[in-house]
């Protein structure tokens, strides 16, 4: 998080408020369209190659991997392909700026996956370090490196950089996934496709729902507002994101144990993980709040002086962190135990939510208006959530964590 904070500070003072605007707006449209190239198989993969491991059923997890691996790398080429021929989706767009922003779809569609096959084999360093820490830190150093030679950085320089750290970031972390996996050479199995493709689109939808609410605001922005309102919410946000960070990152190490808990029946297992990562994830979500409240000023500044009118909207998106971080593991409780169909609709209701508030809130409060937006579609899902796990799965997965109803698991 903080090599992340400290790249995107990095390029925010090297582009100015305006330009960074632009490159936050074409960024926001690659991480919505990489869903897509992810087809699923990110959070699929938690699922299927847990159990495969667990089995020790290498002839099917070779094939998983390779039909995953076929599928993203396809659905990455078209989705980099419609954000370059999509010059309209970006304000003001050179060519240079579609290139590198369709050029950056499949190394981070790979990452997510092969991240999410670390995550399944237990490496959960690993699965994280390549590009919540690797790629930053490659991103910082290009960008220093390249307004120390004098050059001036623009909005398409900065894509530039950012595709080469995230493709930088990929070919490190596949060469320690070859090791990790060299002992599955030998027979493959396709004989599941069929159900890795059921599974795997729902969540797809599920994922691009979601990501479309995490950067609905800022492309509304780039629409109905203006760069320098679109520039404001993204440094916000980016410090927002600090709140949850605790929570999501203990939320990673759940994942296969969320898996491999409910597959084995394994009811008080479930509560135990589900209360722990609530309550402390909350504690430091509270926390974290509180600091930033009282620093938020002085942290935006360091984007540039131009950033400090981001208080409010600081402010605002502090309550929805805090929000996401009481509810707890829902998301991860209706995926991973058969339920990413009844997640889908929950997310889609939300999202809706969100265009209806952007599109009323932007045009008479700007990004203060976004934030609203944000905060209260991501509350909203996330209490949505944790009613639907507490009636249909028996587990209150708020930091409340209350007894556990009599469900079959």
């Amino acid at each position: 998080m903080a090599l992340s904070y400290g790249a995107n500070i990095l390029l925010s003072r090297l582009l100015g408020l305006s330009a960074y605007g632009q490159y936050a707006i074409a960024l926001s449209w690659v991480l919505v369209l990489t869903l897509p190239a992810k087809a699923g198989f990110d959070n699929s993969t938690l699922r299927y190659a847990t159990l495969y491991i667990e089995r020790g059923d290498q002839p099917a997890l070779r094939g998983f991997i390779r039909f995953a691996v076929a599928t993203v790398l396809g659905a990455s080429l078209a989705m980099g392909a419609l954000i370059i021929a999509g010059g309209h989706l970006v304000p003001k767009a050179d060519f240079d700026v579609l290139l590198w922003a369709g050029l950056l779809v499949a190394p981070l569609a790979l990452l997510a996956l092969f991240s999410a096959l670390m995550r399944a084999s237990g490496r959960i360093l690993a699965s994280q370090g390549y590009d919540q820490m690797l790629r930053p830190a490659l991103l910082a150093g290009l960008a220093a490196a390249l307004a120390w030679t004098g050059t001036q950085m623009t909005s398409s320089s900065a894509l530039m950089v950012t595709a080469l750290a995230a493709a930088g970031a990929l070919v490190a972390l596949m060469i320690q996934a070859t090791r990790v996996f060299a002992g599955t050479e030998g027979t493959i199995s396709y004989s599941e496709w069929r159900s890795w493709a059921a599974v795997s689109v729902p969540m797809l939808l599920m994922s691009v729902v979601q990501e479309l609410m995490n950067h609905l605001e800022v492309i509304l922005l780039g629409m109905l507002g203006n760069q320098a309102q679109a520039g404001l919410f993204a440094a916000s946000w980016r410090l927002a994101s600090f709140v949850p960070f605790v929570f999501i990152g203990l939320s990673t190490v759940a994942g296969p144990l969320i898996v491999s808990a409910y597959n084995r029946g394994a009811r008080e297992e479930l509560v135990r993980i589900s209360a722990l990562i609530s309550r402390i994830g909350l504690a430091f979500a509270v926390v974290t709040a509180a600091l930033l409240s009282l620093l938020g000023g002085w942290l935006l500044g360091l984007f540039g002086p131009e950033f400090v009118t981001a208080r409010q909207v600081l402010l605002v998106l502090l309550l929805g962190g805090v929000a996401n971080a009481f509810t707890g593991v829902v998301g991860q409780l209706m995926i991973l135990t058969e339920h990413e169909r009844q997640a889908l609709v929950i997310f889609a209701g939300a999202l809706l939510l969100s265009i209806v508030l952007n599109l009323t809130l932007i045009p008479s409060f700007g990004a203060v208006g976004a934030a609203i937006a944000s905060a209260s579609a991501t509350t909203v899902w996330n209490l949505a959530m944790l009613i639907y796990v507490r009636r249909k799965v028996g587990i209150d997965a708020s930091a409340l964590a209350l007894p556990p109803r009599i469900v079959r698991v």
